[in-house]
């Protein structure tokens, strides 16, 4: 996997190596900066209780239902104060218009105004609970996409943090779907390699990586040459678009990757934030809302 562990400085050096290859880029990546490395250091940290992912299914997996629709990820001794309390912080810090909606959003947290629990755990049999996400944020007094912001956040830290349990209960069973085998969203970016150029493909949601056939869509499944391309920027031939004419979707894609380059993914497509305007101005859907889509709009 590309996005092994990595230290907080060698994470700000990325980030920092990016902005000046990408200076367009620069207030967005300065605006997750914080977020970003909160994570790290609350992944990196030893406060979590041992999870046992049970209730896999090897043939539902084969037929396509993801990780997350099988097994539980979450537990009642998860630390959901704190990583609440760390990540609505760092959001804060970052946007700074969010940062009261932040706290007041922790407070009831930690004080068991809301309960996170039953709503990640929902996640395995019905997906996300919209109807929870909007009557928590009118008890709350906040807007609902501000609140479920905060979600996505503290989802990605749990699922990232369950990982190498998640890789471990897939093995190497193979996954011919271009939505993620862990979380089930799709990726938001895809790296295609230098020598090799097998096609990897990035989950934003959970973070895990996995291969994936360089002529089929990710979104669709389409399968054909004709009606699928690729848009770069003149002089930048590496940073591309993948787009799909069956389904109008794109995927921002980095060619000719070396194994020796260090990266952060989800940095990575903040700094191709230019082809999101590009394709999206030409009439493409990206095919996952990222969270610096909304930024960069």
């Amino acid at each position: 996997m590309r996005n092994a562990e990595k230290t907080e400085e060698n994470l700000r050096e990325i980030m920092a190596r990016e902005i000046a290859g990408n200076p367009h880029a620069g207030a967005i990546i300065g605006a997750f900066q914080p977020l970003l490395l909160a994570r790290r250091r609350l992944l990196a940290g030893e406060k979590w209780p041992a999870v046992t992912l049970t209730g896999f299914d090897p043939a539902r997996f084969g037929a396509g239902i993801p990780l997350l629709r099988q097994v539980q990820f979450f537990s009642a001794a998860d630390p959901w104060g704190e990583i609440a309390d760390v990540m609505a912080a760092a959001i804060g810090e970052g946007f700074p218009i969010l940062n009261r909606d932040m706290e007041h959003i922790a407070g009831a947290v930690r004080n068991g105004d809301i309960d996170l629990l039953p709503y990640f755990r929902k996640l395995v049999d019905a997906g996300r609970d919209e109807n929870l996400v909007f009557a928590w944020a009118e008890k709350l007094s906040v807007s609902a996409p501000v609140l479920e912001f905060l979600l996505r956040q503290l989802s990605r830290v749990f699922l990232e943090k369950r990982l190498p349990e998640a890789a471990a209960l897939i093995g190497d069973r193979e996954w011919q779907h271009g939505y993620c085998p862990v979380c089930g969203e799709f990726p938001s970016i895809a790296l295609i390699e230098e020598k090799i150029t097998r096609r990897w493909l990035h989950c934003s949601g959970c973070g895990h990586e996995w291969i994936f056939s360089r002529v089929i869509c990710p979104y669709c499944e389409h399968e054909a040459q004709q009606g699928m391309d690729f848009f770069f920027v003149e002089d930048r031939p590496r940073e591309t678009a993948f787009s799909c004419d069956q389904c109008r979707r794109y995927l921002v894609t980095l060619k000719g990757v070396s194994e020796l380059t260090d990266r952060d993914l989800d940095v990575t497509a903040m700094s191709l934030a230019h082809l999101d305007i590009v394709m999206q101005e030409k009439g493409f859907s990206p095919m996952t809302d990222s969270p610096w889509h909304a930024e960069r709009t």
